[in-house]
């Protein structure tokens, strides 16, 4: 019975995967997101306004977590001025706020969402209203986003949790496993329910940590912040939080699953374990990357086999090495260990082309693994795995010619490369997998009617940027011109000229500073008066990656 049972759930995993790579075939590379990008604003960014504007509308490539939104909204002194409750707007991916009416003056409005895939992103962009004089929007806008990030602690505290859900997973679905598959009544041994209890527990208390500190994070909060319970209904109405409440649902529904762990009689133990264990693996599925890769039901099944295997042999390694030495001894427990050998053999095949067909999805494709914290994680986690692989394949050799018994330091072995393996994953969780284009300092000499301008943005990536403006005037002499501006605007995305706050820092030579709120292809405009009653226009195009 046994046995049937878990011949079907494999059979049913490979069924899973051949159709997803049949769909993969079917339906293309699709959309791969990474984390929430802001498309579009409502003011737009850096726009001067005539008068106050009804709301504050934020427009992002993907859906959002509405629930945890947040904006603010700063005067040019950086008082923050009350706004309406974030909603909604038209679909998911747009999130409003009404606005008081305000004065002139510019504005600085920091947003802070949570992506569908549980993921918090933030920004900010300023505005003006009216024509008068305003302050530096760069300085403003730095000096504002300063409490609008959450504390170290917190990023920390997720990043343990991700590790202790996926140990406390693999403890429970592969320790489960490889009791199910023994001859006897395996839980009679102290080891392997201390083992299977402890799966549980760190399963059902990292979950409960992962959805606490999803609200700390959504606030920009420190680790007491997920004690906060006015913020856990706002967590629990996510696609994330309620995936979270799942899985402590299913922890509960575990307990009497470990409390009359293999008892024969009981019809109904050999069929909730595999059921439970499924529902428990589309917990993390459901809540990652995968979830918000196109078509999701598609990708989330790769995962699901890609996690599923994964928990399974790594339990069930733990569950040898240290769910007590009768595991590897006993001759009644000697079939489980066989049936695990069997199961890695179609596990690990599982596991690799499960994992390639997402690697090639998410970050489209394998040539820039080295230049993201995603592929280089990524990268580490299989070089481990292709040792525990390795190692596996030893313990096997001697599985068949020297029998269990000398099995248990290799053993050990691959249970912690195993655990090296689900680290990595926890840190693959906190990373876009999308290659992010690097900034790249912009210089250009530009020339026009004999005025030669040495031009340079630094960093030359969206947010704060400096600018360095060196004129020559015409025939080369050092006489200081009259006077300089410089503005930039981004046509693509209907952004008007935005000013350049520039300051003479010497003869000739002109330092300022802006904020590029969007990437995309902005256009560069300076006016240059060398005399009195003569201006001189040069331009130039600038790449903001």
């Amino acid at each position: 019975m046994k046995s049937n049972v878990f011949r079907r759930v494999g059979s049913a995993a490979v069924i899973a995967l051949l159709g997803s790579i049949a769909g993969v075939a079917m339906f293309g590379v699709g959309r791969a997101d990474a984390h929430a990008g802001l498309e579009a604003s409502t003011p737009a960014a850096s726009s001067v306004l005539d008068s106050s504007p009804p709301l504050i509308a934020l427009n992002f490539d993907e859906d959002i977590e509405v629930p945890l939104a947040s904006i603010t909204l700063y005067d040019q002194n950086g008082t923050l001025l009350p706004l309406g409750s974030p909603r909604a707007g038209t679909d998911g991916s747009i999130v409003e706020a009404s606005v008081p009416t305000v004065g002139d003056g510019t504005y600085a409005v920091v947003w802070r969402v949570t992506s569908a895939d549980g993921h918090v992103v933030n920004g900010a962009f300023s505005f003006q209203i009216g024509t008068g004089g305003g302050v530096d929007s760069a300085q403003l806008i730095n000096s504002v986003l300063n409490g609008a990030r959450a504390e170290p602690g917190v990023g920390r505290g997720l990043g343990f949790a991700r590790f202790a859900s996926f140990l406390g997973a693999a403890l429970l679905i592969g320790g489960l496993f490889m009791v199910m598959t023994a001859d006897v009544d395996a839980e009679h041994a102290r080891p392997t329910r201390r083992l299977l209890w402890c799966g549980w527990v760190l399963l059902g208390v990292a979950a409960f940590a992962n959805f606490a500190l999803l609200g700390a994070n959504s606030q920009a909060g420190s680790i007491s912040d997920m004690f906060n319970t006015s913020v856990w209904g706002d967590v629990a109405g996510t696609r994330t939080g309620g995936l979270l409440l799942m899985r402590l649902g299913l922890v509960v529904a575990f307990i009497p699953v470990l409390l009359f762990v293999n008892r024969s009689q009981r019809t109904w133990w050999p069929l909730s374990v595999p059921l439970l264990g499924l529902l428990t693996v589309f917990t993390f599925s459901g809540a990652g990357h995968p979830s918000v890769t196109t078509p999701p039901a598609l990708w989330m099944g790769v995962d699901a086999v890609h996690f599923g295997a994964i928990a399974v042999w790594i339990g069930a390694l733990a569950m040898m090495a240290f769910g007590g030495r009768a595991w590897l001894r006993d001759e009644h427990l000697v079939r489980s260990v066989k049936a695990f050998s069997r199961m890695a053999t179609i596990g690990i095949p599982l596991i690799v082309i499960s994992g390639v067909v997402q690697t090639w999805k998410l970050a489209g494709g394998f040539g820039n693994l080295t230049d993201t914290t995603w592929g280089r994680i990524l990268l580490a986690k299989s070089a481990v795995a292709v040792l525990l692989v390795t190692l596996g394949g030893a313990s096997r050799w001697l599985l068949k010619h020297e029998g269990p018994g000398g099995l248990r330091r290799m053993v050990i072995t691959e249970t912690l490369c195993g655990l090296a393996v689900l680290g990595l994953a926890a840190g693959l969780v906190a990373q876009p997998p999308t290659l992010a284009e690097r900034s790249k300092v912009f210089t250009a000499s530009l020339t026009e009617a004999g005025v030669i301008v040495d031009v340079s943005i630094t960093p030359g990536r969206v947010g704060s940027n400096e600018v360095h403006l060196v004129i020559t005037p015409p025939g080369g002499n050092l006489t200081p011109v009259v006077g300089t501006t410089a503005r930039m605007s981004l046509p693509a995305r209907g952004i008007p000229s935005v000013p350049v706050t520039l300051q003479a820092s010497g003869s000739n030579h002109y330092t300022g500073s802006i904020t590029l709120p969007f990437a995309g292809e902005w256009t560069l405009e300076i006016v240059v008066e060398p005399k009195a009653n003569q201006t001189v226009l040069l331009s130039s195009a600038v790449p903001i990656p």
